[in-house]
């Protein structure tokens, strides 16, 4: 009985201990060996100054963290600040410290042909054959170009003519010869335009010739003889039934062939047909006038107002037609055959020349009516000759005169 209650108290003891262990480890509570309670929160703090550490956070006033801190805007970019409790200015900038890698060490890769150069062993059109080795490293079906070239089959030939199809310019009309006239990629026996010229084969008056249409408004091939041949191949342009070989004009109908100074061009068309020197243009001379610069002044002889003196200027002071390089006289003519000249003793128009036989006023003049010593000027009153004087006593038709026997 005694050992059944002694067990008793000791398992009453006993649960009892386990209970309180228990809540001190859910509160997180002990006592260390000194006596003093610690919680364990694992920070080496004595629970007595964690606890007073809370008290200081519960007891400290509450701020406005907004109104503090600078928001992340611009103004807190500004300072360096964004937020964050690290300095932006002292924290290592990623972008700066990665290592910068030159472009031109980038292998370049062609877009159409996505090739792996950098790998030795690629096969990227996986026909066995390595990219290395492969002539057409993107074309399963060839290793090497061909005729038709890579990703074209070298097969096919539609009109039989053993020109493949992938480079035949007719691929559907026989042409072994392959000519293109105008060289657009088109063979002749399929282009409708064989000279390139704009004309249609079926239009053109020179089907394999290059000869446009000429002119602003009613555009035409052209045709001088109009007999539907283009002048560009027209064997007799003028249509004179003489070969433009052997036309002395064979822009102008002269069946004749008439060439009157032999100049070997026919008088039709030339411009001075009695001149052999000039054909086709009367130059600044005209026809029958060498064009020739005796003193090489670049001033033709027919032109030139000194044909024997240097005159490039042809200056002519005095406008006589004489240049002044070979103008005596350059401003003004001879005063010794001047007729205007007032000093010339030999000018008959000088008024005041005595000898002058048409002057009015000369005295010495004996057809001057007005001269008072001309003897038969019968309205001189001195003159005694005269009948009309009345002062003239000898007049005998005079009525007052006493001497008249018949007054």
């Amino acid at each position: 009985m005694k050992k059944t209650v002694i067990l008793a108290i000791f398992l009453s003891f006993f649960f009892f201990g386990c209970l309180e262990t228990t809540k001190l480890v859910s509160s997180g509570t002990f006592e260390n060996e000194g006596g003093n309670s610690q919680k364990d929160d694992s920070d080496d703090v004595s629970d007595d100054s964690d606890d007073e550490q809370s008290d200081e956070e519960n007891n400290r006033p509450e701020t406005d963290e907004d109104s503090e801190r600078p928001s992340n805007d611009d103004e807190g970019e500004e300072d360096g600040w964004n937020g964050e409790e690290d300095d932006p200015d002292e924290r290592p900038d990623r972008d700066n410290d990665r290592p910068e890698r030159d472009d031109e060490d980038r292998p370049e890769q062609d877009e159409e042909n996505p090739i792996n150069d950098n790998d030795p062993s690629a096969d990227s059109d996986g026909d066995g054959v390595l990219d290395s080795e492969d002539g057409c490293p993107l074309d399963p079906a060839k290793t090497a170009p061909g005729i038709c070239g890579c990703g074209t089959a070298d097969e096919g030939d539609k009109d039989g003519d053993t020109i493949l199809d992938c480079v035949d310019n007719c691929p559907l009309d026989v042409n072994t010869n392959q000519t293109d006239l105008d060289g657009d990629g088109t063979g002749d026996i399929c282009d409708p335009d064989i000279d390139g010229d704009g004309v249609s084969n079926i239009d053109d008056n020179c089907v394999d010739i290059y000869n446009p249409k000429e002119g602003n408004f009613f555009q035409k091939q052209p045709d001088l003889d109009e007999d539907g041949i283009g002048d560009a191949c027209d064997p007799d342009i003028d249509g004179d039934k003489i070969s433009n070989e052997n036309d002395n004009c064979k822009e102008k109908e002269n069946a004749g062939q008439e060439d009157s100074d032999g100049d070997g061009v026919g008088d039709a068309c030339d411009e001075c047909p009695d001149d052999e020197t000039k054909t086709t243009d009367k130059g600044i001379c005209g026809c029958g006038v060498p064009e020739t610069d005796t003193d090489g002044d670049e001033v033709l002889d027919c032109k030139d107002n000194c044909i024997n003196v240097f005159n490039g200027s042809q200056r002519d002071s005095d406008g006589d037609g004489i240049g002044d390089a070979c103008d005596e006289f350059p401003f003004g003519n001879d005063p010794t055959t001047d007729p205007s000249d007032p000093t010339d003793p030999s000018d008959p128009s000088d008024p005041s020349d005595p000898s002058d036989p048409s002057d009015p006023s000369d005295p010495s003049d004996p057809s001057d009516p007005s001269d008072p010593s001309d003897p038969s000027d019968p309205s001189d009153p001195s003159d005694p000759s005269d009948p009309s004087d009345p002062s003239d006593p000898s007049d005998p038709s005079d009525p007052s005169d006493p001497s008249d026997p018949t007054d």
